[in-house]
């Protein structure tokens, strides 16, 4: 294949130790893992990271592992949280420590209305100078990032550099690409509707299963190169690697696969207790799964 810049974001776990705790060991197995799969863009303390389940310091302390260890990485650091100022202090941390490009969504637990998620954005970018991406993913939050609301945000923060659609919806998505595409970088957030985002002008994807495996990479290869036929092939024998990932909890067998990759005594922070439960079989059908498909 032709492509070299390949426009597909790994959400990345959060390598945790054997007490729940981030690793700087496992951060350097887990970058490496990256080098080999080819990619070069990271979005820590996104939803595959669990940082709904991290205090501020702790998050803050694996951001600075990140920094440290990430160098030759493009970061867009994820500072979602329940609440804004929380939000604010992490983006301003961010920006500390050198790093210019965020990933936001609405707070949660609450349902946020427009106007609320509006004003969370317009409170975060008082603090941060530098580019924001725009997270809808409405299963967690509660709330849709409506169109209306995104092209407020756009007009009114000016940094606006791309957006994330995790929401499923594909009829959504066509709105989000039809309307930014041509302005902003927009990203699918569901690996498997990688293919059907591209047809209609997304830039690429924000894929989980890059924590793993390299395969959904291949979709976006193929289709950039022209190949059609191709991607299409390979998204559908993706899609069954998909299925087997998100048989348990998410985002539980990516954890479990990486740890078994590597022999990693890792563990969840509490309360999650799904990997103990992941039969062995599974993981290793998980990790045997094909990583390339040749052209034809």
């Amino acid at each position: 294949m032709k492509t070299s810049n390949v426009e597909v974001i790994c959400p990345m776990i959060t390598p945790f130790d054997g007490e729940g705790k981030p690793s700087r060991e496992n951060l350097k197995v887990f970058l490496d893992d990256m080098k080999e799969f080819g990619i070069n863009k990271i979005f820590p303390l996104g939803s595959n990271g669990l940082f709904n389940l991290m205090t501020l310091e702790t998050k803050k302390s694996f951001l600075k592992m990140i920094q440290e260890e990430a160098s030759n990485f493009e970061v867009l650091v994820g500072v979602g949280s329940q609440n804004t100022e929380e939000a604010r202090e992490m983006a301003k941390y961010a920006e500390d420590l050198g790093f210019d490009k965020i990933v936001l969504q609405p707070t949660y637990y609450n349902k946020a209305e427009q106007s609320w998620i509006i004003r969370h954005f317009e409170a975060v970018s008082e603090v941060f100078s530098g580019k924001f991406y725009i997270y809808n993913i409405p299963q967690f939050t509660g709330s849709r990032v409506e169109i209306d609301t995104m092209k407020s945000l756009v007009e009114n923060i000016g940094r606006i550099e791309g957006i994330k659609d995790s929401s499923g919806d594909i009829r959504f998505f066509n709105e989000v690409a039809a309307n930014f595409s041509d302005s902003l970088k927009v990203f699918q957030g569901q690996d498997d509707l990688l293919l059907q985002a591209l047809s209609i002008g997304a830039k690429g994807g924000v894929c989980g299963t890059t924590n793993i495996n390299p395969l959904v990479t291949d979709v976006y290869k193929y289709f950039v190169d022209g190949n059609i036929s191709m991607a299409t092939k390979t998204q559908r024998i993706f899609n069954q690697f998909f299925k087997m990932v998100n048989e348990y909890p998410f985002p539980s067998m990516v954890y479990a696969a990486f740890y078994r990759k590597h022999n990693i005594k890792g563990k969840l922070p509490d309360p999650i207790t799904t990997i103990p439960r992941i039969v062995e079989s599974k993981i290793m059908d998980v990790l045997n799964y094909t990583t390339h498909i040749e052209p034809q």
